[in-house]
């Protein structure tokens, strides 16, 4: 029997995961997913235990995450999923815009990079070229006098006091333990945290650790030469 060449073609189903902790935004992902892709399955967390459930239930073609998920550490995390599940394309949307943090995260094993601060437009090409095997890198434009470098640092300007503070929080320690530690009061350290969230634009102590983490808080400098002397 000759094929009906009016007959479409059976499609093959995209397995996407979103790992992001905000609700909304994953909904907004979904949404942009069904835009881009004819049949696309989604599946969603905001937290790593459900990822690695998702990712252990079956094959996944994508993997959308930010890289200040819960519990995730980034370079040495995406470097993880990279080994572990080496045929997933792994995109990046997140509120970093540091160029040389980018870099790294490319390097640890992510296959592209789409800021959520820039235009849909640019998320859903982001999408069709990670998945035609591209490496995207979406950031915003620099503002006009000052130029983006990978020496941009949003930890840098922090005061001492809320840079001991963020260390600590790296290093999973409570307010109550920190105040003990530095030997202020609770209500003290609390508007050092609630400070430092305003100057990273983080939401949780995971963020903020994550921001630590990749900025070497704890003693490993992102800023380090690769290149040697």
């Amino acid at each position: 029997m000759i094929p009906d060449p009016t007959k479409a073609r059976e499609t093959v189903t995209l397995n996407v995961i979103i790992a992001d902790d905000h609700p909304i935004y994953r909904a907004g992902l979904k949404t942009t997913l069904t835009t881009v892709f004819e049949d696309v399955d989604v599946r969603e967390t905001g937290h790593m235990d459900g990822l690695r459930k998702h990712l252990k239930s079956r094959c996944s073609d994508l993997l959308l995450l930010d890289i200040f998920f819960p519990g995730l550490e980034p370079e040495d995390g995406i470097a993880a999923l990279r080994r572990e599940h080496p045929l997933m394309a792994i995109l990046i949307v997140s509120m970093l815009i540091d160029n040389g943090a980018v870099e790294r995260i490319l390097r640890a094993g992510a296959n592209g990079f789409v800021s959520k601060t820039i235009s849909p437009d640019h998320l859903e090409k982001g999408l069709r070229e990670v998945m035609a095997g591209e490496r995207p890198v979406y950031l915003p434009v620099p503002r006009r006098g000052r130029p983006m470098s990978a020496s941009d640092n949003p930890i840098a300007d922090l005061p001492r006091r809320q840079m001991e503070v963020l260390r600590l929080i790296c290093m999973g320690l409570s307010n109550k333990e920190i105040a003990r530690d530095l030997g202020l009061s609770i209500s003290t350290i609390r508007a050092h945290v609630s400070a430092l969230f305003r100057k990273l634009a983080v939401a949780n102590r995971a963020a903020a650790a994550s921001y630590g983490a990749l900025y070497g808080v704890l003693g490993s400098p992102i800023d380090t030469d690769d290149g040697g002397a």
